[in-house]
């Protein structure tokens, strides 16, 4: 009896931990395209961890999806995003996933949304596909998951992007665009907001200059991404980034420190 007794205390303590553990671990889930791809898929599970903070990833991928693509995939139930997740640093990949199905694959804290890139800066493109994504979300996550918008970036200034003539092919009316779009959702939707946009625009001004893409749009593989990543870190986490001794032993320290310091200066002021 003793022995059962004793099993039994063990077995309530493994599972008062787990569920302590569980509780302690920050779960975010992008739904976007390549460019949640370029902010979360890299760097941002390494930042948590050289933080001492449980983290699980997941992005919910279509290449170039806007919000009303997202919002048609809540009507039609399309399986058609790969589901990438990052748990314990390892990455997997579920294509063929619906937004339902991965909504209700963990207790999700945070949810982003954004809009493609091509008319990040054009709010009129946003409704009313944002706000019936976000009631669709909101009944199928816990009642205390926030919810946040990402703020994209400009594209690079030689950029040949198709979409580039929306804003006169100049970066700077491109990125005024977008902070203006993000202001509405953020009055309107009352999200919080990632502004990876401007953190990208800090880097650019930095001795590094206009050196953040790699095809003109995408974010470049080591600084452009760390840089996202860290805005993302410290948004969420509400923890100064600079000084996080995680970078990619492809950059320097130096190269580190400022996009450190331009995410921190983005999650400071993120409209300017």
């Amino acid at each position: 009896m003793k022995r059962i007794l004793a099993i039994i205390i063990a077995l309530a303590a493994f599972f008062t931990a787990a569920l302590g553990q569980q509780k302690d671990t920050l779960r975010i889930l992008a739904i976007g395209n390549s460019f949640s791809q370029d902010a979360v898929e890299q760097y941002l599970w390494e930042l948590f961890d050289a933080a001492g903070i449980p983290v699980v990833i997941g992005n919910m991928y279509i290449g170039g999806c806007t919000l009303e693509r997202h919002f048609k995939n809540t009507v039609t139930g399309k399986a058609d995003y790969a589901y990438r997740k990052i748990v314990g640093g390892e990455k997997t990949n579920r294509e063929g996933t619906a937004l339902k199905d991965a909504l209700s694959d963990e207790p999700w804290d945070y949810v982003s949304f954004q809009q493609a890139s091509g008319v990040s800066g054009e709010y009129e493109t946003f409704e009313p596909y944002l706000s019936a994504l976000r009631a669709y979300v909101r009944r199928r996550v816990p009642a205390d998951a926030k919810f946040l918008w990402h703020q994209t970036w400009a594209y690079s200034a030689d950029a040949t992007h198709k979409e580039f003539p929306r804003y006169g092919c100049d970066q700077m009316k491109m990125y005024k665009a977008i902070v203006a779009a993000s202001k509405q959702v953020v009055k309107n939707h009352k999200f919080g907001i990632i502004p990876s946009g401007t953190a990208i625009q800090n880097a650019r001004a930095s001795s590094m200059g206009d050196v953040f893409n790699r095809d003109g749009y995408h974010l470049e593989l080591t600084h452009g991404r760390y840089t996202a990543a860290c805005t993302w870190f410290e948004a969420i986490s509400g923890v100064n980034v600079v000084g996080n001794p995680y970078h990619p032993s492809t950059i320097s320290e130096e190269t580190a420190a400022i996009c450190q310091k331009a995410a921190h200066a983005a999650c400071r002021r993120p409209f300017k």
